[in-house]
């Protein structure tokens, strides 16, 4: 998997879910996330709707705010909405009210970057997205539409 991945994406955006597992040792996915986004290469990018969804989870505990503060000086954060209200907003509107914010940035900015997958604990939401991810049930990188 390892070397198809980092064949395939330049670009890896990280959803909330990775990185709570990363963090969160009672985490069901937490064993995925330590074994595989060590194993990943590119650039690693979130967004700021990720964090405030990745805190959330996390409980805004003190615990999880400074692990989350040391696991992001390893990637850039990006702001998925400036200078792109209109396709973020188009993008929930199309998957309402199943997709929520963080989950629109990332398809855009995923649309935005041909060599980028989304990685993501969310199998289910996700499939439907239209941008190759890889979760702890596979990689689906055989996506037929790219979302501009």
């Amino acid at each position: 998997m390892k070397k198809f991945v980092s064949a395939f994406a330049r670009i890896v955006l990280l959803d909330a879910g990775p990185l709570v597992a990363i963090i969160d040792r009672t985490d069901r996915h937490h064993a995925w996330a330590r074994q595989v986004l060590p194993k990943l290469g590119g650039r690693f990018i979130t967004c700021e709707a990720v964090l405030a969804e990745t805190l959330h989870i996390l409980g805004n505990s003190p615990d999880g705010i400074e692990a989350l503060r040391i696991f992001l000086h390893r990637m850039d954060i990006v702001p998925a909405i400036n200078g792109r209200v209109e396709a973020v907003f188009a993008r929930l509107r199309s998957f309402a009210p199943q997709m929520d914010l963080a989950d629109a940035c990332l398809v855009v900015l995923a649309g935005a970057n041909s060599d980028s997958i989304v990685v993501t604990t969310d199998t289910r939401d996700f499939s439907i997205y239209r941008v190759p991810f890889l979760s702890p049930e596979g990689l689906f990188a055989n996506i037929a539409a790219r979302v501009p």
